[in-house]
């Protein structure tokens, strides 16, 4: 967005407020690799229903996304509710619109209207996400507004979006990574300690995350079924294979050069004795 755009100060304003939020650029970024998985897989509820994809959610479920997006971003912002729009950022009333269409799918209602927005996009399919800021100026939006009187940004209108990422890579759901013949060998291997342990074994440097680890432990102390002392890691560990958690192995997982999100395990083989030095002697591998 040019600097001569009536939009500029205050979207670049919005955005200062945003990343001071959550701690600067880097752990946005960081934090937003696993922002739209954790709420998806929260949905899924594997652990629950036997569901492993978004697409064997029910409509209604994919709708109730949105107000997921909405309520984990006001605990990960730490920011009230607005008076009349979601969020109250500074002293800005914020509306919170998502999309798991794709394109510019967000319906903006009346009350948003010449007012700040958050809009998230998703797309599960191709794992990749945007975050944009905007002020829905009237001129912005198509003039035909739906029953509900809601209407979208119009083509031209979109170009007003200030994108704080854009086809960004988030977590994907790691089931759609492997398949079917290994997702049932994990899930069919044992116990809690033993799935967890063919799952890290076999999906090395995938990120899982922690709702992911619960459903598929299926025991209220699940993560007792990864530590040392009886859980995965003791079964890991003397294959030189670490399994590393970013709330409490962030740095190493940076001196690792490993990509994840917050909240979010990985496992990971050491690529030369240097990175075997480290994971040793921080007690991951034997």
């Amino acid at each position: 967005m040019a600097a001569d755009h009536q939009d500029y100060s205050d979207l670049s304003a919005l955005e200062t407020e945003l990343l001071d939020a959550v701690g600067g650029k880097e752990l946005f970024e960081e934090k937003l690799r696993s922002f739209f998985r954790s709420a998806i897989d929260e949905v899924i509820d594997t652990a629950r229903t036997g569901r492993f994809f978004f697409s064997d959610l029910e409509k209604t479920e994919k709708t109730y996304l949105g107000t997921k997006f909405e309520i984990l971003l006001r605990d990960w912002l730490q920011v009230p509710k607005g008076v009349v729009l979601d969020l109250l950022i500074g002293d800005i009333e914020v509306d919170v619109k998502s999309t798991t269409g794709g394109g510019s799918g967000w319906m903006i209602p009346p009350e948003a209207f010449e007012q700040f927005c958050i809009l998230l996009r998703v797309n599960e399919s191709s794992a990749k996400c945007a975050v944009g800021l905007a002020r829905a100026r009237r001129p912005y939006l198509r003039d035909r507004p739906n029953r509900d009187a809601k209407t979208q940004f119009s083509a031209a209108g979109t170009k007003n979006i200030w994108w704080l990422a854009s086809d960004f890579e988030y977590t994907p759901n790691f089931w759609s990574l492997i398949g079917d013949e290994l997702r049932q060998r994990i899930i069919s291997s044992g116990k809690g300690t033993k799935r967890l342990a063919t799952l890290f074994e076999n999906c090395l440097g995938l990120p899982v995350s922690r709702i992911q680890v619960a459903a598929i432990a299926a025991q209220d102390d699940y993560m007792k079924r990864i530590r040392r002392n009886g859980g995965a890691r003791d079964i890991l560990a003397p294959k030189g294979i670490a399994i590393l958690y970013s709330e409490t192995d962030r740095e190493l997982m940076h001196q690792l050069g490993l990509k994840f999100g917050y909240r979010e395990f990985l496992s990971h083989r050491a690529l030369d004795d240097g990175q075997a030095e480290l994971l040793r002697k921080a007690g991951h591998i034997d």
